[in-house]
């Protein structure tokens, strides 16, 4: 059993503001032994440990972390439900409360509550989010939950910014970016070039390097053609580049499995079938509408876990919540063919468009 005696001391009464000595003279010992328990080098008799107990208004099971590691196997268990819950928003209000309540001091917990209230709650919990976004920003010692807070907080803002009255603006939102790590500081570039190449896991992290260097690719350019019209991007540029990214995707996902790339691909395909509209090719335009319909229909029927079985990536899992547990690819496209894009009233009252609507269901 492993005991976690002196790290929760600490804890406890760094809390309370005490110093070792004082904690020394309640007790009726020395520093030194504050100091060693702290330290797991030694441990307190069994009476002392009830008085620490009592002083700290916990058990001797928690101040000896005797059900840390249920609590920690009870926790990921809610976790995961949450985090995996398709499309009951209920029970993923359900989830998030409890575990707050349970857990209020974890931060993974903390920054799922966070997102929570931005998504869920809207502009109503602005006090809320800022506080638990400044208390992971002082506490928290893991970069990933504090670089993932400053992404939802950079997200908030920006619906701030773009929807409200509230003050905010996109200075403010450039703030929390510049405070973010460049590319080359992520953990995926990092471990594709200082990993051992003779470790049997080093093939892997090269891959997830390449799969994550993708998508920051094809994001930047999937933003960048999206405001063709503000940039007034020549049509042709449009297409080019929107194919040339469709080439690329099939060289590396090979066996049609996109990976983390399902949803930019089907995006792509679409978008592509749009600039071929603006251009007068409707032939063209129904072909990759069509192709980006039919994309969206086998992701939204694969299994959750599927085997890739490309050049690059034989042998690798895939898992569809990846890309988020709540997202059907049938209604993002249907939306996108029907509201988003500026496809004419006359385009989609034909047969043709009428057949891809009936792909997407």
């Amino acid at each position: 059993m492993n005991i976690y005696l002196g790290e929760n001391l600490k804890k406890l009464r760094t809390e309370r503001n005490m110093t070792q000595e004082a904690l020394a003279d309640f007790l009726g010992v020395s520093f030194q032994a504050i100091s060693k328990w702290e330290r797991n080098e030694n441990f307190p008799d069994i009476e002392t440990l009830v008085n620490l107990a009592q002083f700290f208004n916990t058990s001797v099971d928690d101040l000896i972390g005797v059900n840390r590691a249920e609590n920690e196997e009870r926790l990921q268990a809610m976790i995961n439900e949450y985090d995996n819950y398709l499309n009951d928003n209920e029970r993923k209000n359900e989830l998030i409360l409890k575990m707050i309540d349970d857990y209020p001091n974890d931060f993974r917990v903390q920054l799922r509550y966070m997102a929570y209230l931005f998504h869920f709650k809207g502009t109503e919990n602005v006090l809320k989010i800022n506080s638990i976004y400044n208390n992971i920003m002082q506490n928290c010692t893991n970069d990933r939950i504090r670089m993932s807070a400053k992404r939802h907080l950079a997200m908030f803002y920006k619906t701030l910014a773009y929807y409200g009255d509230s003050g905010i603006t996109y200075d403010d939102v450039v703030k929390i970016i510049e405070e973010m790590p460049a590319m080359r500081d992520s953990k995926e570039y990092v471990y594709s070039y200082l990993y051992p190449y003779d470790r049997p896991d080093s093939k892997e992290y090269s891959r997830n390097s390449i799969e994550e260097e993708l998508c920051c690719l094809y994001h930047g350019l999937y933003h960048y053609i999206l405001f063709n019209n503000i940039y007034a991007l020549p049509t042709k540029l449009v297409i080019d580049t929107n194919e040339k990214m469709i080439d690329i995707a099939n060289y590396f996902y090979n066996d049609g499995n996109y990976g983390k790339m399902w949803r930019i691909i089907m995006d792509t395909y679409c978008r592509l079938g749009c600039a071929y509209f603006e251009n007068g090719n409707m032939s063209k335009a129904i072909e990759n509408l069509k192709k980006s319909a039919q994309l969206a229909k086998q992701f939204d029927e694969m299994d959750r876990i599927t085997v890739m079985h490309s050049d690059f990536f034989d042998g690798r899992e895939f898992d569809k919540h990846t890309l988020g547990s709540t997202f059907i690819a049938s209604s993002r496209i249907k939306g996108l063919m029907t509201e988003r894009y500026p496809l004419s009233d006359e385009f989609k009252s034909s047969p043709e468009f009428a057949e891809i609507l009936e792909i997407l269901g």
